[in-house]
C-alpha cells in the first residue's frame, strides 16, 4: 500500500486516478520485450580483445543514450496506459502484440541511425573509420532513417489506438472531464508525432537531407506543447462522472 501511494504521488499527473491495479501478464510479457528490444540496443557485435577495442566501444555510450531514450519514452507511454486505464480487454491484448512486435522491429534502425550520426560526428572530427567500417553511405543511411520512420510511426499510431479505445470506454472506466480531456490531449500528440515521423521518413528516403532528416523530430516537443494548449484540461471533481 505504501509503495502504491508513493508511485501515485511521484509517477504521474496527481489530476488522473490510476485505475490499473496489479501488474498484468500482459504486462510482464511487455516489459520482457522492451528489455530484449533494450538488449539489442546496447550489445555489441564483437567483444573487444584489446585496449583500443575496449575503449571504443565504451565510446558507444554515446549512441545507446540516445536510442535508450527514444525506447523509454515508448515504454513510458505504455506504461501509463496500463496504470491510467487498467484495460486488457481482447482488443488491447491485440494492439499490444503489434506494439511489441514493433519494438523489436525499430530496434536495430534506431540504433544504426544513432550510430552513423556519430560515425558522422567523429568524420567531422576526422575520423572517419567508424562509418567505413559499418559501410553506410549517406543514402544508406537515409534508407535506415526510413525504415526507423516506419516503425516508430507505427509503433505510436498503434499507442494512439489503444488510448482511443480506452476513451471510448470512458463511462465503464468512469473517467471524469479532466481525464478525458488528457486522454484526448495524449492521443493527438501521438498522431501529431506520426505525421511528424513521416515527413521525417519521407525526407530521408526520397530527398537529399538523407539522415540529416532526423532533426525534424525536433518539432515534436513544441508540437506537444501546442497540443497541450489547445486541449485544455478542466478542473473537476474526481468522483464526478464522465462528459465525453
Amino acid at each position: 500500500m505504501l509503495r502504491e501511494t508513493i508511485n501515485r504521488e511521484l509517477d504521474h499527473d496527481p489530476r488522473f486516478n490510476w485505475r490499473g491495479g496489479s501488474v498484468t501478464r500482459i504486462e510482464n510479457l511487455s516489459d520482457i520485450v522492451f528489455a530484449l528490444a533494450l538488449g539489442m540496443i546496447v550489445s555489441s557485435a564483437a567483444r573487444p580483445e584489446t585496449f583500443d577495442q575496449l575503449t571504443a566501444n565504451l565510446l558507444t555510450i554515446i549512441p545507446v543514450t540516445a536510442a535508450f531514450g527514444i525506447l523509454f519514452m515508448i515504454w513510458n507511454a505504455h506504461y501509463i496506459f496500463f496504470r491510467r486505464y487498467g484495460v486488457a480487454d481482447g482488443r488491447i491484448i491485440f494492439l499490444n502484440c503489434i506494439l511489441l512486435l514493433l519494438v523489436l522491429f525499430t530496434a536495430y534502425p534506431l540504433r544504426f541511425i544513432f550510430d552513423s550520426l556519430y560515425g558522422y560526428i567523429e568524420g567531422v572530427m576526422g575520423d572517419w573509420s567508424r562509418l567505413q567500417a559499418a559501410g553506410i553511405n549517406f543514402r544508406e543511411a537515409g534508407i535506415i532513417m526510413g525504415y526507423f520512420a516506419l516503425g516508430y510511426g507505427l509503433i505510436y499510431f498503434v499507442i494512439s489506438q489503444m488510448y482511443a479505445h480506452a476513451l471510448s470506454k470512458a463511462d465503464m472506466l468512469g473517467l471524469n472531464s479532466s481525464e478525458v480531456a488528457m486522454t484526448r490531449q495524449s492521443i493527438w500528440i501521438f498522431r501529431v508525432q506520426i505525421l511528424i515521423v513521416a515527413l521525417t521518413g519521407a525526407c530521408a528516403v526520397w530527398t537529399p537531407m538523407y539522415a540529416f532528416s532526423g532533426w525534424i523530430m525536433g518539432l515534436i516537443w513544441p508540437a506537444a506543447i501546442l497540443v497541450d494548449r489547445l486541449i485544455p484540461v478542466p478542473e473537476a471533481d474526481p468522483d464526478a462522472p464522465s462528459t465525453v
